[in-house]
């Protein structure tokens, strides 16, 4: 999910590094607020009148705790995955067992089994990233297919061309528009409930309308999914689960 149209944005300083934030805009805030996602987005809330400049002058009197949630989350990850016979993995919220054999590298996914095949040649460190490898890329081609129809739905909604969807795998970042008219979805949430990729779906075209996250564009979002805000905790609470 996209907190800041420009990739080049605002940001804040701690030990050198440069800590990128995401200023959100609100009529009907009376005072700022600072949230780190599970994600480590940072999220700097403000009234509508506070300049860009004065928000990122809050957000650095609060660094120390920024730097300090973004690093609870980083160590906060889930089991990592070994892709061995039997293990479970989830395709749009939806279990998949995985099914391992060797020979020839591919997958696919067949009757609640995610079919992996992997050559017997590699080291088990190999091995184990060439599978993370062949399932996001299906999961990707496979997300595309599912996906488009939500954006030619809610672009048609929005009153926007359809954009073009690629869906990449990001370490941070759930969503974000290209300077072309595309939007770009990141690919962990293909392992989250359907919900939630149509979401973020609608929240990237309606910035398409709106570059911004005033009271506007979010009434457009209400407007199209009124259930936005249950699909925002989720994603709160659940979103570092979703990892290849």
């Amino acid at each position: 999910m996209r907190d800041n149209v420009s990739h080049m944005g605002p940001a804040v300083v701690w030990n050198g590094d440069y800590i990128p934030i995401n200023v959100i805009y609100s009529d009907r805030r009376k005072s700022w607020a600072i949230e780190v996602t599970t994600a480590g987005e940072v999220l700097v809330r403000v009234p509508s009148m506070i300049s860009e400049k004065r928000a990122v002058e809050i957000a650095q009197s609060r660094v120390e705790w920024i730097a300090k949630q973004q690093s609870v989350f980083q160590k906060k990850q889930a089991n990592p995955r070994s892709y061995e016979e039997g293990e479970k993995i989830s395709f749009f919220g939806e279990p998949l067992t995985i099914q391992r054999t060797i020979g020839p590298a591919r997958t696919e996914i067949f009757e609640g089994q995610l079919r992996l095949s992997i050559p017997d040649t590699f080291s088990p460190d190999d091995s184990k990233n060439l599978a993370r490898d062949l399932v996001t890329l299906l999961y990707r081609r496979l997300g595309t297919v599912v996906l488009d129809p939500y954006v030619e739905k809610y672009a048609k909604l929005a009153g926007v061309n359809k954009p073009q969807l690629r869906i990449r795998l990001q370490k941070k970042k759930w969503g974000c528009c290209t300077p072309k008219n595309g939007i770009i979805i990141n690919a962990r949430v293909l392992l989250a409930p359907k919900i939630v990729a149509e979401y973020l779906v609608v929240h990237e075209i309606v910035h398409l309308r709106f570059p911004h996250h005033q009271k506007n564009y979010w009434d457009e979002v209400k407007r199209l999914m009124p259930d936005y805000k249950d699909v925002e905790k989720l994603m709160k609470t659940d979103g570092w689960r979703w990892e290849f």
